[in-house]
């Protein structure tokens, strides 16, 4: 039987998204990272409006 991994997973890519974000916000500002943040949600939330 394989090890159900999804949890930890999806902890650990929150927490480095929350760092990415942080990281842009620190070097370019916050509008930077606000774009970068509706951005990647546009994308990520694209693949799932084109399956209905």
């Amino acid at each position: 039987m394989v090890e159900d991994y999804t949890n930890a997973f999806l902890v650990w890519a929150c927490i480095l998204l929350f760092c990415g974000l942080f990281a842009i916000w620190v070097k370019f500002g916050l509008f930077a990272a606000l774009a970068t943040g509706f951005v990647a949600d546009r994308c990520i939330g694209r693949p799932a409006t084109d399956r209905r």
